[in-house]
């Protein structure tokens, strides 16, 4: 089967880049200063080194030219979740290079600042985070002023916890936004955006799976296909826009009769497909005469007067000859041909024509018996 996919989002999913607030940039830039700043002072004025202050002194001036050199770097590489994803990397490892020079690996600074990451990840809202950095830092520094009293070197601390807090919370949102708009495109790229239903490439999806089930536990499985008669005519007569309004009543009906276990989709121009699990050939001839009979009972009000739309629908069904999907969908396709050949507005199977039933149709979901 040829896939049908909206490319507009398959490619923006292919092309897809975290949706980072505008001038993120000057953001990261902005965060990163006070951050490399009170490192900064928390090693200048800590009172035990294990690093000659030399070294101490050249890495402070490499954590600033690092941010300094953000000046010159492409804005659009900030786009890229890997860039940024390094870029906190690399604080991680200098925040913690600086604790561990000032000796406080092991101290309640180094493992409520760890405890920061872990909380930022875990509110993923920047909002949450921000907040948590106020507490925290508050918390931690009135702990600071009872236990060992107003000094320069522990109070230092509380800036730094604070910046950490605020930027892991505004790398964790990044993070977040992205997850959730992966999600987003993921599930757009499946649905038909006229009529709301799933596209061709949910339907190759779903046809497989269906297929791999019914040959695995021997079960029936069966499939129409639907195709609006005399469209072409509906769209030079009257527009696109009317040609719209039917395909999406057609989808609506459709959505609306077909069970919760069926799977319907739109499968091209004014075509569509119902997989019907659980279901033999019997059964799904049955249940497309209703399919027939209800659209055909709902015409379209257009300025031009009502507009009676009929649709051709072709079956066909698993009996063990098809090894794959594909061509379950051809034999379904070949039935509709007939159909349209046989005078549309009606059912046909491969072998033998169905003839529309005259049943009534009623206000419920259609149901079908498995033979």
């Amino acid at each position: 089967m040829k896939s049908n996919i909206n490319q507009g989002l398959f490619l923006k999913m292919r092309s897809w880049k975290p949706d980072l607030p505008k001038h993120e940039k000057q953001i990261v830039m902005r965060l990163r200063w006070p951050l490399i700043i009170a490192s900064s002072c928390l090693m200048i004025f800590a009172p035990n080194l294990l690093l000659p202050k030399s070294v101490l002194y050249r890495f402070a001036l490499f954590h600033v030219l690092s941010n300094a050199l953000l000046s010159f770097v492409d804005e659009i590489r900030f786009k890229s979740i890997l860039f940024f994803s390094a870029l906190v990397l690399f604080d991680t490892l200098a925040l913690s290079f600086s604790l561990l020079i000032t000796g406080q690996l092991a101290s309640d600074l180094y493992l409520t600042y760890f405890l920061i990451i872990i909380t930022a990840a875990f509110w993923r809202d920047f909002r949450y985070s921000l907040a948590f950095a106020v507490v925290i830092s508050l918390f931690y520094g009135c702990l600071l002023l009872v236990v060992e009293g107003l000094q320069t070197e522990t109070m230092l601390r509380i800036p730094f916890l604070f910046m950490a807090s605020v930027f892991y919370g505004y790398f964790a949102q990044i993070a977040a936004n992205e997850q959730e708009l992966r999600k987003i495109v993921e599930r757009e790229s499946r649905r038909d955006f006229l009529t709301s239903l799933p596209n061709r490439r949910a339907f190759e999806e779903r046809i497989a799976e269906e297929l791999a089930r019914a040959v695995r536990y021997e079960r029936p499985l069966s499939l129409l296909i639907l195709d609006i008669d005399n469209f072409k005519i509906v769209n030079d007569s009257l527009g696109h826009q009317w040609g719209d309004i039917v395909l999406r009543n057609v989808a609506e009906i459709l959505g609306d009769r077909k069970r919760p276990s069926d799977f319907a989709a739109r499968v091209g121009g004014e075509e569509f497909a119902l997989i019907l699990s659980e279901t033999a050939l019997d059964a799904a001839v049955d249940a497309g005469s209703r399919l027939c009979r209800e659209i055909g009972e709902h015409p379209v009000e257009t300025p031009k007067g009502a507009v009676s739309v009929t649709v051709s629908i072709g079956a066909s069904s698993h009996t063990g000859n098809f090894p794959d999907a594909e061509q379950l969908y051809a034999e379904a396709d070949k039935a509709l041909h007939l159909a349209k050949a046989g005078g549309k507005n009606r059912v046909e199977i491969l072998g033998g024509a169905a003839s529309l039933r005259p049943a009534v149709i009623s206000r419920v979901p259609l149901s079908y018996e498995t033979n």
